[in-house]
Order: C-alpha cells, then sequence, then structure tokens
C-alpha cells in the first residue's frame, strides 16, 4: 500500500486547507462508520470501490470524485478486485456549507461522476504541489487556488435544485426554533447541537452570523426575559420560577441572574415592588391633588 500525507496549518475564517495525501489501497480495505469534523475531498485516479452516505451505496470509480462532509457519518471501502487509488484534501472553513451548497455535491449524496476534464480537477491537483512550495506567500496562493477551486465546482457543477435559503441559515434557524419552543425545559447547548446534528463550533459560527448572539447567549436571553416578567408580575417563589425557566434548581438560577444583572433575582423584587409602591403613592397623590383643585375652582364659581 502506498501512502503519502501532508498537513498544513493555516487561520483563515473563511477556506482552510487542513491537509493532503494520497494512497493505493489494498483490497477491500475500507473506512468508517465515522464523523469527522472537516470536509475531505478524494479523487479516484485508479481502479474502484464504493462510498455510503445517508443509508446508500455507491459504486466509484477512476475520475470520480466524493466528499466526505462535515458531521456526517460516512463509509467506504475499496474493491476487492480492483482496489481503487486515491488523492484528497482535507478543508475547514466558514463558508464552506454555502460553497458546497450551491454545487451538485449536497444533492448528489456528495459524489460527481467524471470529472477528468474540469477546470475544478486542475485547481484540485495543484494543491498538491502548493503545499509542498516554500514560497514565503504561500498561504495566500493556497487561498487564491482555493477559491478558484470552488469557483470551477460551482460553475461547472452548479446546483440544479434552486433553493432560496442557503443550508447553513436553515441550520442556523432549525437551532432558533429549537431553543425559542423549548428553552423553558431543562435543554442545555448539547441538546441543540444533537437536534440539528452539528459540531459546537459551527453552530456558533452560523448561529451568530444570522443572529449576531451565540446560541448560549440566546438560551440565557430568553431565560432570564422570563424570568424577569415572573419576578414583576408574579408571587412565585425561586423555585418555582427556576422551574418555570428551566433551571435545575434555585441555587443555578439565582446565580446566572447575578452575574448578568449584579443583583440577586430576590432583592430585584423587593426593589421593584418598592419602585412601584412609591410611584402608586405618588400618583394617587396627584390624583388627591387634582381633585382638590378643581374643588377649590368650582367652590370659587
Amino acid at each position: 500500500m502506498l501512502f503519502s500525507y501532508s498537513e498544513y496549518y493555516q487561520t483563515f475564517q473563511d477556506i482552510n486547507l487542513d491537509f493532503t495525501g494520497n494512497e493505493a489501497l489494498v483490497k477491500g480495505k475500507a473506512f468508517g462508520p465515522s464523523v469527522r469534523e472537516n470536509f475531505v475531498i478524494h479523487y479516484i485516479t485508479a481502479g474502484q470501490g464504493y462510498f455510503e452516505i445517508n443509508n446508500r451505496r455507491i459504486a466509484l470509480k477512476a475520475g470520480d470524485i466524493f466528499v466526505l462532509p462535515a458531521e456526517i457519518e460516512t463509509y467506504y471501502q475499496a474493491d476487492f478486485k480492483n482496489p481503487w487509488s486515491y488523492i484528497w484534501i482535507g478543508i475547514s472553513g466558514n463558508t464552506l456549507v454555502e460553497f458546497f451548497y450551491r454545487t451538485q455535491l449536497s444533492e448528489n449524496n456528495w459524489v460527481l461522476h467524471n470529472v477528468r476534464h474540469s477546470q475544478f480537477l486542475t485547481y484540485f491537483m495543484q494543491l498538491q504541489k502548493l503545499i509542498s512550495n516554500d514560497s514565503s506567500t504561500k498561504d495566500i496562493e493556497l487561498q487564491i487556488n482555493l477559491f478558484s477551486m470552488f469557483k470551477s465546482l460551482i460553475r461547472e457543477y452548479p446546483r440544479l435544485t434552486p433553493n432560496r435559503q442557503n443550508q447553513a441559515e436553515q441550520y442556523a434557524e432549525a437551532a432558533h426554533r429549537f431553543i425559542t419552543t423549548n428553552y423553558i425545559k431543562k435543554i442545555k447547548i448539547k441538546d441543540v447541537l444533537d437536534h440539528v446534528a452539528l459540531s459546537r463550533s459551527y453552530l456558533f459560527t452560523i448561529f451568530k452570523n444570522k443572529y449576531g448572539i451565540s446560541p448560549q447567549h440566546y438560551l440565557l436571553n430568553l431565560r432570564m426575559n422570563q424570568a424577569i416578567s415572573l419576578l414583576l408580575n408574579s408571587d412565585y417563589s425561586m423555585q418555582m420560577i427556576s422551574n418555570a425557566i428551566g433551571f435545575s434548581d434555585s441555587l443555578a438560577f439565582s446565580s446566572a441572574f447575578k452575574k448578568r444583572y449584579s443583583i440577586s433575582p430576590t432583592k430585584f423584587r423587593a426593589e421593584n415592588q418598592k419602585n412601584l409602591l412609591i410611584e402608586t403613592k405618588t400618583s394617587i397623590n396627584r390624583i388627591k391633588k387634582d381633585v382638590h383643585d378643581k374643588n377649590r375652582e368650582h367652590l370659587k364659581k
């Protein structure tokens, strides 16, 4: 089995090349089922095998590509008679879900057949050379090549099913709906991640891009806003309020409330009730004075 592997560490937000490699596999060698944090694109240079994703098995051969999408379980295996060889790149970044969504890959079980003569493949193969380059501008060259590769991929293999909303926004909205609907229960961010089947870092990125706030802060905001409403408009005990907004106990609620507002919920309620009483007395005195003044004017007439 021939094998080579190289890593490259970039710190860009949009797109990063994480690693490249190539391998000639032995008969029947398999990988998975497994889930990865980044996207891995494989180009098959010889032989054949099959790829499993979303409960589907797809036969592939030389000239095809298949992608291991981030956070989705996959399995792939070399053929027993004519095992494949392939080249791969691992990539990560905030733009990738959107980029892949604009191609046929995301609606075609993450495979493309016969890309031998594509411009996309030219840029893909160029990455293998660039990573071994010692140029002082290598990081910039890699960025240019990666964006050019996706530009070609989107142009040559555009998405066939139109959709106004990109996939990243759909994931963010699904997480937002889940939190809004379930915040009064004792949910944690792990429950949100399980619901949308995404990694913590990726959900944080797409959620903040859409709503300007992290999922954790959004969940806490909902709970704190409801807590204030109950403190001001009910006689619920602290334990009842903590249960009503999804905290495990009143101590955890009081600690979170004081951390947010620099005052305990008990003191907050007492001070606001005192202020309300003062405002009520002031209003009553104002009304009495207005009535008294009107009576005096009436008697003068």
